[in-house]
């Protein structure tokens, strides 16, 4: 540690001497880092906090104000502390400031989320991964839950054995854990034990509807069952001002017990609160949830919650049936003018109207109609460019590669793959069908293509997409797929519903047709699609197509 305060005060001499020093008006506290080299954190005076690489004698300020006076003290960092997490917590007087070192992002805890005061002193983490944090209002323990839970903050009073609400910034943790914090009457030490993890239960004590309690003498009482056992309730629009009294259970340091609650419909996030009491006032009509869970004096919440499901109906005249009755109003107003118009006006207007009315539907024709052609001619263009921009150059192979695409959206498909050993994968489709059901298709095969391609299993592969087209259940759609693998010679290939491959064979001058029968993807599962493996050799040309090249013949 010597040695490396020598290096530090070293190099911080060098960088004055050639004025690229940190703009430090003084230093409060220096903090190796135990998880990334060379790397020290300093807490300074109205300058926030820096951190300096002894490797190259970089770093990195953090301004915690952005005033700027050079006697303002919000931009003080009094102490800093790096978690076992390599996470960086620091004090000052905007609270408890956390910094996560993998990405510079900064974050402060305060009054709000549970600490007693924003003047926050020294920081230590116990063996259990809970941080202590000492302020000017007395020692504070943050219960670190899972990733996606809220922290807990437990604050300890001088009924605890405090020496006193006040502390300074001198801490230290021994060897076995203890845990030792300085204050203006003296010293604490203590060696903290693993949270309570018994879970409170909560109960009901009283519903009130208008401020009126639902276990009294209510006439229409909303309760059908005990109301620990009520979880639905069913509300007239003017019972919208609805309260609940309810009681966290557990006896280990009640007093300091919390509740969070949350009525879904109304509150975006939860309410934390020692209160034991919620109240919400001019519900509009609708379906709610109110949500209860609690904690114990340790800071562990219970995992199970307390529901109601609550629905307040409108009044009569915004029903279903109230609106029902004004559109037949509106309808029988609106037909009876109508009618009263059409009496007389009509021979005057009728060959007008009729006139009017031919134009209009021409008009609507001729929009609907370019918007449909855009529309496909749109979505051929998007399956055009899902086929690949350029064919894979290898030494060994020669690649070509012709397709006539049609007026419509079509189902034909082809992509490459070359794998790091250098095999070849190639896959060659069609959709049945055509349209926007078969560009559909071909979208979803090639991100299927995309993530099996380097599998060398093609049967796993094809049971994978087949899986993948049931559960997108397009009625009567299906994809028939070839897909074959090249390395150096040899080819394995499978077919699922296409035309046979065909290979011109150099040395014999033979043409050589691979029939493999399959049905297509995603019509059967679990089908015992078939495997061919051959050789190529130089001069032999491999055919794959679609049906697209038959059914060319069969129309002409």
């Amino acid at each position: 540690m010597m040695n490396s305060i020598k290096v530090f005060s070293e190099q911080l001499a060098s960088e004055i001497q050639s004025k690229n020093y940190m703009p430090l008006a003084g230093v409060l506290y220096l903090a190796f880092s135990t998880k990334q080299d060379n790397i020290l954190w300093i807490g300074s005076l109205s300058e926030g906090l820096f951190k300096y690489d002894l490797s190259d004698h970089s770093y990195k300020q953090f301004k915690i104000d952005s005033v700027d006076a050079i006697d303002d003290n919000k931009n003080n960092v009094y102490y800093v502390m790096e978690d076992n997490n390599g996470e960086v917590w620091f004090s000052s007087v905007n609270g408890l400031g956390h910094i996560n070192p993998r990405n510079d992002e900064i974050k402060f805890y305060t009054q709000k989320d549970g600490l007693p005061t924003n003047y926050v002193s020294a920081i230590q983490e116990d063996n259990y991964g809970n941080l202590w944090i000492s302020s000017v209002a007395g020692l504070t323990m943050m219960v670190r839950g899972k990733a996606d839970e809220k922290e807990t903050f437990v604050n300890i009073d001088i009924k605890d054995g405090l020496q006193g609400y006040t502390f300074s910034t001198a801490t230290w943790k021994s060897d076995v854990g203890e845990l030792y914090f300085g204050g203006r009457n003296g010293v604490n030490v203590f060696l903290p034990g693993k949270t309570n993890q018994t879970m409170p239960k909560i109960v009901l004590t009283d519903i009130k509807i208008s401020d009126e309690s639902v276990l009294g003498r209510m006439e229409d009482s909303p309760l059908i069952e005990a109301l620990n056992n009520t979880e639905e309730l069913s509300l007239s629009y003017d019972q919208n001002d609805i309260a609940f009294q309810f009681a966290p259970i557990h006896f280990s340091r009640s007093e300091r017990n919390q509740i969070a609650y949350k009525l879904e419909g109304f509150n975006e996030d939860w309410v934390y609160s020692k209160l034991h009491y919620a109240s919400f006032t001019n519900l509009d009509p609708g379906d709610y949830v109110f949500r209860l869970k609690a904690a114990n004096g340790d800071g562990i919440w219970s995992d199970k919650e307390k529901t109601i499901a609550i629905t307040i109906l409108p009044p009569w005249w915004r029903t279903t049936f109230a609106y029902i009755i004004y559109g037949l109003v509106i309808v029988l107003g609106v037909f009876g003018v109508d009618r009263f118009q059409r009496r007389r006006l009509l021979a005057k207007a009728k060959q007008k109207l009729v006139m009017h009315e031919t134009e209009m539907r021409a008009q609507l024709a001729e929009a609907e109609n370019e918007r449909k052609s855009k529309e496909l001619e749109e979505a051929r263009q998007l399956q055009l460019s899902m086929l690949p921009k350029e064919l894979p150059q290898l030494p060994h192979l020669d690649i070509a590669v012709y397709m006539k695409t049609a007026t419509e959206v079509g189902g034909d498909y082809y992509d490459f793959h070359v794998g790091m050993d250098g095999t070849l994968t190639v896959v060659i489709g069609d959709a049945t069908g055509h349209g926007m059901k078969a560009g559909t298709m071909v979208t979803a095969t090639k991100s299927l293509f995309s993530t099996h391609a380097a599998n060398p299993d093609i049967l796993f592969t094809f049971s994978e997409i087949t899986r993948c087209i049931k559960q997108m259940n397009i009625h009567m759609l299906s994809m028939c797929l070839t897909i074959l693998k090249i390395q150096g010679n040899n080819i394995v290939m499978s077919a699922a519903g296409m035309p046979p491959a065909l290979i011109y064979r150099k040395q014999d001058m033979v043409v050589e047709e691979i029939v493999l029968k399959g049905m297509p993807l995603g019509a059967v599962s679990d089908f015992p699609y078939q495997l061919k493996e051959t050789t190529i050799n130089p001069g032999d040309t491999m055919l794959l197509l679609s049906d697209g090249l038959p059914e060319l013949f069969k129309k002409g």
